[in-house]
């Protein structure tokens, strides 16, 4: 996995393996940085915001990769051209 922390945000790129008839495919994720230990959550045990802590990204959907290596790339590739993520863990420039 790559990684840069961007925003508050650590973005992440991975791939995955095949899975029987499904081939590899190409992720980008990203991590809310910066919680501390309980203190955003409420009295009732609720996180004190309702968005999620990760997300993650499918990107090349439409290719398909003939191995996992190649995947990795791409996702790395992609990483590489994210600069920016906005407040609610959407990084600019998502490939497809």
């Amino acid at each position: 996995m790559a990684e840069k922390i961007i925003n508050g945000f650590s973005v992440v790129a991975y791939a995955t393996q095949p899975e029987g008839r499904t081939p590899p495919r190409a992720f980008l994720e990203t991590r809310r940085l910066g919680k501390k230990d309980g203190a955003e959550i409420e009295a009732g045990g609720q996180d004190d915001d309702s968005e999620p802590d990760n997300q993650a990204f499918e990107i090349f959907a439409s290719r398909r990769f003939r191995s996992t290596v190649e995947a990795m790339s791409a996702a790395r590739n992609a990483l590489d051209r994210i600069e920016d993520v906005d407040a609610d863990g959407v990084p600019d420039h998502l490939p497809e």
